[in-house]
């Protein structure tokens, strides 16, 4: 399984210089979302019967290259084999042009003192929720979301800046979200959100206008979370939909109405209908589980 998953994604890499070549826009799309449909199926069916997580990793990873594909496709610029090696392996974020030429003097320093204070912190709190047995999804979800998505992935990008690629932080603060629409835009992994707005939003847009793209933008993220959430534990399908959906709703009530809803009602729509977009199952097998890491330490028997 793990190569067969290690073949799907290296597909998924390799047809983005291709698909770069198709002249023709609308072939170009159509042969993409073709293919990136065709990988995931595959590895859907190669994980068949293994492990939820195991299943979640492979799916995603294979998503998360054939996404890489497409941005490279759609970007229309072109990149040296190894950099773009680096921009689609070894980096969650989706600007190709970030690795087009290296440049000196980045700061990094601070990303990295950040990131690994941040690190610390979401595994000291992941182990506390283990340890205390809770099971409430957004208990749980946020040590661990706290340690990876605002601690690796920040010294992630200390790294690549250091290497002198002018990479951005992937998840700024989120207290400082003004409102909803602005939490998905520039709050929340600003890196997929450049890619929908890339491959959906503005293809969308350029046809039926910027509400029908922006709609699109939310439905495609509810179909893309399917595919990484639902379809490893194969039960909750519509819900992350749903939930996105919701939140496209509501981020062009914003927009019409010209006013953001604010930080905190915008921090409590994406809170509290978190157990849509991680539905029971996926909680139970994936999320909780992934807690399960901790038993792995050694027990520290007490002084005699």
């Amino acid at each position: 399984m793990t190569a067969a998953v290690a073949l799907l994604v290296l597909a998924g890499v390799a047809a983005g210089p291709l698909l770069a070549r198709v002249a023709r826009t609308g072939r170009r799309r159509l042969a993409g979302w073709a293919l990136l449909a065709a990988l995931v199926t595959a590895a859907h069916f190669a994980l068949a019967g293994a492990d939820p997580i195991a299943r979640m990793v492979g799916i995603c990873l294979t998503l998360l290259a054939a996404m890489k594909g497409l941005v490279f496709a759609e970007w229309g610029g072109r990149l040296p084999l190894t950099r773009y090696l680096v921009f689609a392996l070894l980096w969650f974020g989706m600007d190709p042009a970030s690795f087009r030429r290296r440049r000196g003097g980045l700061g990094w320093k601070e990303d990295a003192r950040m990131g690994g204070l941040l690190m610390a912190v979401g595994t000291l709190g992941a182990w506390l929720v283990w340890k205390a047995g809770w099971q409430q999804v957004f208990v749980m979800f946020l040590p661990m979301s706290l340690g990876f998505h605002f601690g690796a992935l920040r010294v992630l990008k200390a790294a690549h800046r250091a290497a002198g690629f002018p990479v951005r932080t992937l998840f700024p603060n989120v207290l400082h979200t003004r409102g909803l629409g602005d939490f998905w835009s520039r709050r929340w992994n600003v890196g997929y959100s450049q890619m929908m707005q890339r491959l959906v939003g503005r293809p969308v847009a350029a046809r039926a206008g910027s509400a029908a793209g922006t709609l699109a933008v939310f439905v495609g993220s509810g179909v893309l979370h399917e595919l990484a959430i639902t379809l490893p534990v194969q039960s909750g399908f519509g819900l992350p939909t749903l939930f996105f959906t919701g939140h496209g709703l509501l981020t062009l009530a914003e927009r019409k109405f010209g006013r953001s809803m604010g930080r905190i009602p915008a921090l409590l729509a994406v809170i509290a209908p978190l157990g849509l977009l991680f539905p029971p199952a996926f909680q139970s097998e994936v999320i909780a589980r992934c807690l399960e890491v901790f038993t792995f330490l050694p027990a520290v028997e007490p002084p005699s």
